[in-house]
């Protein structure tokens, strides 16, 4: 997750913690919830098929279901794990330098547990949108899974120029770890991708409500802007 200088100071594990506490009591801390996953559902066969009846790692997607279903399917169903970037063609995805949120530069793989949070990475100009402020938490109430998520963009996230298609890779959970980030897993080993799904921004279902970070606001007034 790359920050501005504007975020440095704001963002700390403590906050993340804070605002993971308030979504379990049921309090607006700004995140947006996604579509929920019921993680009892039925198997979908549909989904198994494709992935199965890939080519060369190329998935043939021709389904009517969103491609998010599909990535969550991946993530939830089968303990998969996802890597969103303009990159067509890897066979494998090496380690690459990132800051996260303790401004740490890191230089590893990052793939997350989620099947939507890999389409913003995927469908961005990274060079165009500059510093990205995202991120998505988990809560699960007995058998479904609720997903909240925020985006911001250094750039204004309504010029499409911003935008552009992109790849999702389809990695195996070894050789990742969990970082304290929720639904954030890094390898400092490039990891082979077993399969590749070709996405546009369109698939993005978070587009329309990116907001561009405001510096004058604080880390919270930021917040409150995109949960409306």
């Amino acid at each position: 997750m790359e920050l501005g200088k504007q975020l440095r100071v704001a963002l700390a594990r403590g906050q993340i913690a804070l605002g993971a506490l308030a979504l379990r009591a049921g309090l607006d801390v700004g995140m947006v919830e996604g579509p929920q996953v019921a993680l009892d559902g039925a198997p979908r066969p549909e989904f198994g098929a494709i992935l199965e009846q890939a080519r060369e790692g190329v998935i043939d997607y021709r389904l009517d279901a969103p491609k998010h279903e599909f990535l969550s399917y991946l993530v939830h169903m089968r303990g998969q794990l996802l890597h969103g970037t303009a990159s067509p063609e890897l066979d494998e995805v090496r380690p690459m330098p990132a800051t996260d949120y303790e401004v740490r530069t890191l230089e590893a793989v990052f793939a997350t547990s989620d099947g939507i949070w890999p389409l913003f990475f995927a469908t961005l100009d990274r060079a165009r949108a500059g510093s990205l402020w995202n991120g998505c938490y988990h809560l699960r109430r007995g058998s479904v899974l609720h997903r909240y998520y925020f985006f911001f963009t250094e750039a204004d996230p309504h010029d499409d120029t911003i935008w552009r298609d992109g790849v999702v890779y389809v990695l195996p959970r070894e050789p990742f770890a969990r970082t304290w980030i929720p639904n954030e897993w890094v390898s400092a080993e490039p990891v082979r991708a077993q399969a590749r799904l070709a996405v546009s921004p369109s698939d993005f279902p978070f587009k329309h409500r990116v907001k561009q970070y405001d510096p004058r606001l604080s880390l919270m007034g930021n917040l409150r802007r995109f949960s409306r």
